[in-house]
């Protein structure tokens, strides 16, 4: 898990550069730079989990991260929908559902394995 940890963070963070590069000379961008921020964290909690001693609270704080980042992600869009203006920023709707899809995948994968570990621990004291 620490590894996928990585790799979404990293795919966040070039989602980030990705939008920031694209985005309108018009504006400052720096709402583009907001799924960077949760792969730093996503980064950070991996490499931090490569720890054995650290793993379980560091992967806790990944799952938290990508909860977050899912609803980071699915707020805007909800309200962009309950507002009628769902597609006006084409850019800024990518980056949002890019941010959703990454983030979701993480905190799925993330509940998985903590219910494979309960289920093991538990096979572990039975056994």
């Amino acid at each position: 898990m620490p590894l996928l940890s990585i790799a979404n963070g990293a795919a966040l963070m070039a989602l980030s550069v990705i939008g920031y590069v694209l985005k309108d000379p018009a504006n400052s961008g720096r709402t583009a730079l907001i799924p960077g921020a949760f792969g730093v964290l996503l980064v950070l909690c991996g490499v931090l989990a490569q720890r054995e001693s650290l793993r379980k609270h560091a992967m806790h704080a990944a799952s938290a991260v990508a909860l977050l980042g899912t609803v980071g992600g699915l707020v805007p869009i909800v309200m962009s929908l309950v507002n009628g203006t769902f597609g006006a920023r084409p850019l800024a709707l990518a980056l949002q559902i890019g941010m959703l899809l990454i983030c979701g995948e993480m905190l799925a994968l993330c509940i998985n394995s903590f219910v494979q570990a309960r289920r093991q621990r538990a096979q572990e004291a039975a056994g």
